[in-house]
């Protein structure tokens, strides 16, 4: 069929229009920026529609010809976003009633027994609301946290996981929730549009478990390998203005703006659990069964060691995905060029390590693997193979070769002791005019808990002292003209 999806280039809509090129339909989505629309791999992919749900004639263009219109979209960021959705949905309802079309499905929010207490639920309860009582059979997945490197919630969970060790008890963090995984979200969304014109409901989502929110942060603590937080009782009620002042702690421990974090931090106050789940027996479980909510977390937490790759998990995080998504992760490279050709500057990476040393400033690799050493870790020197060529899994001094290209680049992971997981990557390239040879040298820290964040901040402040030095010490040594000696 042909689907019309708005939010097309937002978390979950970016992973559902794949889902849905793959399962063979066709698909158009409202843009309002290119960027994303480059950045989601399937640009070439889409029929896409300029403009934003305030355009009425961007709307029925985008719903034109469609089978089936995905509503995703939320304004969330703005202050007046319960008026801006009333009005988006009012427009598309319309507009796909006008353009024929014979199925729209709604995400929006699961709705606690007081709905008005927070202005994001009672805004996508609204909206399914209007949905519903539209003229198109609406299909309306209300849902609670989504768990997934990538969803705001999730996120929020992650970073005050890792970044506050005390945790405040207050009333929010004991009222329950029933999270899902950003897979099945993506099977009921799909499956939702092969129902019959028959079904014009809404329905509650949710995976297996009902946990407190204060349980899903010790669960992801105890499934990232990281110490429990401590919880410490509040002597006084939480003030009226209680959400707003977390709010603005929660934009200074995250990436997150408190625009966004506020709203989503409202609505904790009631419990957040499926009323019924109909859903399991309209469209059916996802294949597998519905994912847990240890098994999400570890899905969300996967490959966060190894530099981004294109992949479609839709549990990583990926290029659309708001900046921090996925955990910190601290990164800094240069670019060397050298007058050797690649194969001369390839010797000297490939021989790096040993007695050849790392062309550091002087002191600096003793330091850290005496360091190292007097902590229990094996040190800065092992040594490294008698042969030239380095292979996966050869020890070189206090690291250890993860990938190696003839050539192309060596990857190395640091075996000594640091609160995280730290990747040097050392890769050549021939010159542009045919002479000489450039180095390119990265390097990737991905911290664990706090004391992973000071490191990771006191890396980035030595790199280009440290790791500067070694890249203009290799490209000069290709080139027979030692810049520093090494050490």
């Amino acid at each position: 069929m042909r689907c019309a999806v708005i939010g097309g280039t937002g978390y979950v809509g970016v992973r559902l229009v794949r889902r849905l090129l793959d399962a063979g339909h066709d698909v158009t989505v409202l843009v309002r920026s290119p960027a994303k629309l480059a950045a989601s791999g399937w640009a070439e992919q889409v029929d896409a529609v300029d403009g934003d749900l305030a355009d009425p004639a961007a709307v029925a263009a985008l719903v034109a010809g469609a089978d089936a219109v995905v509503h995703l979209a939320h304004a969330l960021e703005r202050p007046d976003f319960p008026e801006r959705d009333r009005a988006a949905a009012w427009t598309v309802s319309t507009a796909a009633a006008d353009a024929g079309v014979r199925r729209l499905v709604y995400l929006g929010g699961l709705r606690p027994a007081a709905p008005e207490a927070s202005r994001h639920l009672s805004s996508r309860a609204e909206v399914a609301d209007v949905f519903l009582a539209g003229d198109v059979p609406t299909v309306a997945l209300e849902a609670s946290i989504i768990v997934g490197s990538g969803s705001t919630s999730f996120e929020m969970i992650r970073y005050l996981a890792e970044r506050v060790p005390v945790l405040p008890a207050v009333p929010w963090l004991a009222h329950r929730t029933q999270p899902i995984a950003i897979a099945d979200v993506l099977h009921y969304l799909v499956g939702a549009l092969d129902l019959p014109a028959s079904v014009d409901r809404r329905f509650d989502i949710g995976g297996p478990d009902v946990l407190s929110y204060l349980e899903l942060i010790r669960r992801y603590l105890r499934l990232a390998g990281l110490a429990q937080g401590v919880v410490l009782p509040v002597p006084v009620p939480v003030p009226p203005g209680g959400p707003a002042l977390a709010g603005r702690v929660v934009e200074a421990l995250t990436p997150l703006s408190r625009q966004l974090a506020t709203p989503l931090i409202e609505s904790l106050a009631e419990d957040l659990v499926c009323v019924e789940e109909d859903v399991l027996a309209v469209i059916g479980p996802p294949p597998d069964g519905r994912t847990t909510y240890d098994a999400a977390v570890r899905a969300a937490l996967g490959r966060r060691d190894e530099p981004p790759a294109p992949d479609d998990d839709p549990a990583l995080a990926g290029p659309t995905d708001p900046a921090g998504s996925g955990g910190t992760v601290y990164r800094w490279s240069t670019t060397e060029p050298s007058p050797a050709d690649v194969a001369e500057l390839w010797s000297v990476v490939d021989g790096i390590g040993g007695d050849a040393g790392w062309f550091v400033p002087l002191g600096a690799w003793t330091v850290w693997g005496w360091a190292d050493q007097l902590l229990g870790g094996v040190g800065g020197y092992r040594g490294r193979p008698a042969r030239r060529a380095l292979a996966v899994g050869d020890v070189v001094d206090g690291w250890c070769v993860e990938a190696v290209e003839p050539r192309v680049r060596l990857r190395l992971r640091s075996e000594m002791r640091a609160p995280g997981t730290l990747t040097l990557e050392l890769a050549v390239d021939p010159d542009v005019s045919g002479h000489g040879s450039h180095l390119r040298l990265a390097v990737r820290f991905v911290p664990t808990g706090l004391a992973g964040l000071v490191w990771g901040r006191a890396l980035l402040a030595g790199a280009p002292a440290v790791f500067g030095a070694m890249a203009r010490g290799i490209a000069a040594r290709a080139a027979v003209i030692p810049l520093v000696p090494p050490m």
